[in-house]
């Protein structure tokens, strides 16, 4: 059973509001606030920051949030199992392998369990959310994430590259960085893993976006690739994303110098879920039904 005063604190993060807390929770709002003030004291550190009317987490705050957060699920969830209720495992993945990669891998195990997963699509900023607030069990995701609260393991490893349409002035030859950027540049929204993925290469070459000389940003891969077969625009994606318009000669990709091109992409879930045993199942399940 979660801790009253933990509960009180949950609610006053969800709310963004002391009153609106109490109001949920039928205390008063000084009862609220005591419970949250007999937490810093207790974890001897400020959680909650008061700025005019809006309520802010410190970063302890942050910490203690996604920990109550687990509890909280990890309760419901033992209930369920008690109960004996087997809700549908509940998976989150990126639209790169939602799209492109992951149903390969479904309807090898579809055709094989009963269970249908619930999945949801986001983009990686997304998708780590929901797993830190258990609304989610697990995911599929690309890009960069805090290894340190989730185990993980590497679905694939694939290829990231630089597409641009059939015919582009630089198909045929290594090109840098410097090449690519005299070129406009399509990208994905802030939070999606391939954006992601882009800058961090660039930051590692000593370089950034404000060298693109033009940056558009386009959340649908269908769009992007709609948009530079008739352009001389360039956008950077996994292999598979762009494999049926390569093989057709609507597109090509593009050779980066002193590049090995390979990005993994990961099965992930919070370290301290109480469905680590389901999701490892479920993983494991995956997995070897796609390789018989």
């Amino acid at each position: 059973m979660l801790d009253t005063k933990l509960y009180s604190f949950l609610k006053v993060v969800q709310h963004r509001s002391y009153t609106k807390a109490a109001e949920d929770l039928n205390l008063t709002q000084p009862a609220v606030t005591q419970h949250v003030k007999k937490l810093e004291s207790y974890y001897d550190c400020q959680l909650i920051q008061i700025e005019g009317k809006a309520v802010h987490l410190t970063e302890q705050g942050k910490l203690l949030y996604t920990y109550a957060n687990f509890q909280n699920a990890n309760e419901e969830q033992l209930i369920n199992q008690m109960n004996k209720v087997r809700t549908p495992i509940k998976i989150g993945a990126t639209l790169s392998i939602a799209d492109y990669y992951l149903p390969k891998y479904l309807s090898s195990y579809l055709n094989q369990y009963d269970e249908i997963p619930s999945v949801t699509v986001k983009n990686t900023k997304s998708i780590i959310e929901l797993l830190l607030n258990n609304e989610l069990y697990c995911a599929f995701i690309e890009g960069i994430f805090d290894k340190s609260l989730f185990h993980y393991y590497e679905l694939i490893n694939t290829r990231f590259l630089p597409v641009a349409r059939k015919g582009h002035p630089l198909e045929g030859r290594e090109v840098s960085l410097a090449d690519i950027h005299t070129y406009p540049l399509i990208l994905r929204e802030k939070g999606s893993g391939t954006r992601e993925i882009y800058e961090n290469y660039l930051y590692e070459h000593n370089d950034s976006l404000l060298s693109a000389s033009k940056i558009f940003e386009i959340s649908s891969f269908g769009v992007i690739k709609s948009v530079i077969k008739k352009t001389d625009a360039i956008s950077f994606m996994y292999e598979e994303v762009a494999k049926k318009e390569v093989e057709k000669g609507e597109l090509c990709y593009l050779a980066l110098e002193g590049d090995s091109n390979k990005r993994p992409l990961y099965f992930i879930y919070p370290s301290n879920s109480l469905m680590k045993e389901r999701n490892e199942l479920f993983y494991q399940r995956l997995i070897q039904g796609y390789t018989i």
